[in-house]
């Protein structure tokens, strides 16, 4: 039996192959904290049987890499399908030939798949991914049962910020990680796994990213029994047109997309991107995200484009997203629109913007869903939706109760107000008082809250831009052509925003911008703005 060991880490992986369903692990705990596992298709006591040679196994490869403290450890579970043939093998999932291969499936009556959002992989925090992992697996075999299978779907953004994310080194470290969960790993790229700085463009980027990762492409589908799997990838970085962060679903991937909703409207389909569409109501980082205008699918171009697609496709009943680095527990971190539950995804590591570190578990079964939080700081497991594929009507998320965090940032009372009808008289500022809303035509509305004039998108029901990040002693008023003011309703006749200072009179004069709006851009493109600076130094340095 051959022996494999990925990198330096003493992670091990050894499988027997065998046609029958029943499936059980062994688990050997290395000092390493990364697992030895040994998984059979076959009963427990056939498994007993095979220990002597699993022992010898390892004992070669103590002598070829050294001691790494390992003991046994019975864990019956649920695994991967293997490749079916007789006898045992051993092999490091780091190679990825399995891991990232072998996805679909129809076989199985049950699935559980664990979906992680942004990893920013840190030396200093593995520990915290290594326990995250093993959670997340155990969790998944709870979720898919004795006769269920697992999977697993990372939401993009590889690397930590001081690990050269979108590097090649990034995208190994990477890969041996999510190799280690010993089941089929799908991917998609977040903004920053396509800023590696050994890359002049975001074709190399790419292509670099789907070679580690074993992908002749950067969308995919995959069958999970009933259901239908869908990948979006984002494709630019240096190339975005303003922010580099901003998550771009270019026109061949679009196409392919509908094509593929036009071709499955039989079918459920759970889409999973890095950021979410927008109008789909879940919150957002307005000091962020909103400011930078990199919070939606496409937020420069037309970030309506995905929302029309759920409307049309009423199938489509989950879309799973992360980017925000927030977690499970707002009243929106979980949004319904029409039929489709889009469904927030937290962060394993230290980069959360709340506190909390939570994974989804999504199983999948004949008659429907259920959507889980795994919080791992504690390894439990919630409930946060359930839901039956046939049901003609919105699935409705758990009440979160004394987990609920409220968001007076974005100006949402603590409960499911935008749901309703009139969402923005539910919006409130910090101190209770209610928003003030300008109408000022072209789609767009601005909100005066909380210090800060936000733009919103009248159709989407979302926030797409900031006007003002601070209004502190400052009247905000509308005026025309001619400086005349002009009421809040009447605002589309309106060519600038005024802030005049309270005290000294001094006014600043905001005009619409390019798209016939008020948003400012308060994040340029950097790559390009660096480019041009180096080569500022370079021309001077020669000159």
């Amino acid at each position: 039996m051959a022996m494999g060991l990925s990198g330096s880490t003493g992670h091990l992986f050894i499988r027997s192959h065998s046609s029958r369903a029943t499936r059980n692990w062994l688990h050997c705990h290395c000092k390493t904290g990364l697992p030895v596992q040994f998984k059979s298709h076959r009963s427990m006591a056939a498994v007993e049987n095979v220990i002597p040679r699993f022992t010898d196994c390892l004992d070669r490869t103590r002598m070829q890499y050294g001691n790494f403290g390992c003991h046994l450890q019975r864990w019956p579970t649920t695994g991967p399908h293997c490749v079916h043939r007789s006898g045992f093998s051993c092999t490091a999932l780091a190679s990825g030939s399995e891991t990232f291969s072998n996805f679909s499936d129809q076989t199985e009556q049950v699935y559980a798949v664990g979906i992680m959002g942004d990893l920013h992989l840190e030396p200093e925090q593995m520990d915290l991914f290594h326990t995250a992992r093993a959670q997340i697996t155990e969790a998944l075999g709870r979720a898919a049962g004795a006769g269920g299978a697992a999977r697993v779907v990372q939401l993009g953004d590889l690397g930590g910020y001081t690990c050269a994310p979108g590097s090649r080194e990034c995208f190994e470290t990477a890969r041996e990680f999510l190799a280690g969960f010993g089941l089929p790993v799908s991917v998609v790229t977040g903004n920053h796994d396509l800023e590696g700085e050994e890359f002049e463009t975001d074709e190399e980027n790419l292509e670099a990213w789907k070679s580690a990762f074993l992908q002749e492409r950067h969308y995919w589908a995959k069958d999970l029994g009933d259901a239908l799997l869908v990948g979006l990838s984002t494709v630019k970085f240096r190339s975005n047109a303003y922010s580099v962060h901003e998550v771009f679903i270019d026109d061949e991937q679009l196409s392919w997309f509908e094509q593929t909703l036009e071709a499955n409207t039989h079918r459920p389909i759970i889409v999973f991107s890095h950021a979410p569409p927008a109008g789909c109501g879940l919150k957002v980082v307005q000091s962020v995200h909103v400011k930078n205008r990199c919070a939606w699918l496409n937020h420069s171009s037309d970030p309506g484009a995905f929302i029309r697609l759920v409307e049309r496709h009423p199938n489509i009943a989950l879309w799973f997203s992360g980017h925000f680095h927030l977690s499970h527990n707002y009243a929106d971190s979980i949004s319904v629109v029409g039929r489709t539950a889009f469904v927030q995804t937290g962060v394993i590591g230290e980069c959360n913007r709340d506190g909390l570190r939570q994974s989804r578990i999504l199983k999948v079964a004949p008659g429907g869903y259920e959507v889980y939080t795994i919080d791992h700081d504690t390894a439990d497991l919630r409930l946060d939706l359930a839901h039956e594929w046939a049901s003609a009507e919105p699935p409705v998320p758990e009440p979160l109760e004394l987990e609920l965090l409220c968001d007076p940032e974005a100006g949402y009372l603590c409960g499911q107000e935008e749901a309703q009808d009139d969402w923005k008289a539910n919006k409130i500022n910090e101190d209770g008082s209610p928003v003030r809303w300008i109408d000022v035509g072209e789609d767009a509305l601005l909100a005066h809250q909380n210090g800060m004039i936000v733009e919103y998108s009248a159709s989407l029901r979302s926030a797409v831009g900031v006007v003002c990040l601070d209004t502190a002693g400052r009247q905000v008023r509308m005026v025309d052509e001619q400086g005349n003011k002009v009421s809040d309703e009447g605002a589309a006749a309106a060519t600038a925003v005024e802030l005049i200072d309270e005290g000294s009179g001094e006014t600043e004069r905001i005009t619409r911008n390019h798209q016939g709006t008020f948003f400012q851009i308060f994040q340029p493109n950097k790559w390009r703005l660096r480019k041009a600076k180096q080569a500022a130094v370079m021309a001077t340095a020669m000159a």
